[in-house]
């Protein structure tokens, strides 16, 4: 959860450098596509971790699955309720999204996320 919400962070810093430097569409696609990102990743952070009783190695892997299919699949929802009902910036709004679900990829690098340093 602490990903997720660097995550956040990141796309609130993100959306507010957009809109006092470039403009108020600038901002608002920037933050969109952060939340594009972010809301995702809650979800399936959310999921995995409420999964508290002991899960067969099986049952873990597919409960794994499908919470990653869930996942992908609202995020292609997202984009779609996105794009056909606002007017945003979709450069901004992509770019955005990648460097936000790029912060997935550095957490695993510089963070630990073992059960020990919980």
């Amino acid at each position: 959860m602490q990903l997720v919400l660097y995550q956040l962070l990141l796309t609130l810093g993100l959306g507010l450098v957009m809109a006092l430097f470039a403009s108020a569409m600038a901002g608002k696609s920037a933050l969109v596509g952060g939340l594009i990102a972010v809301l995702p990743s809650y979800y399936l952070a959310k999921r995995m971790l409420s999964r508290r009783e002991e899960l067969s190695a099986s049952d873990s892997l597919r409960n794994n699955y499908v919470g990653s299919v869930i996942k992908i699949v609202y995020t292609v929802a997202l984009f779609v309720l996105v794009i056909f009902s606002l007017e945003i910036n979709f450069l901004i709004l992509i770019s955005t999204y990648f460097a936000v679900v790029l912060t997935n990829w550095f957490g695993l690098v510089f963070m630990d996320l073992s059960e020990a340093a919980k």
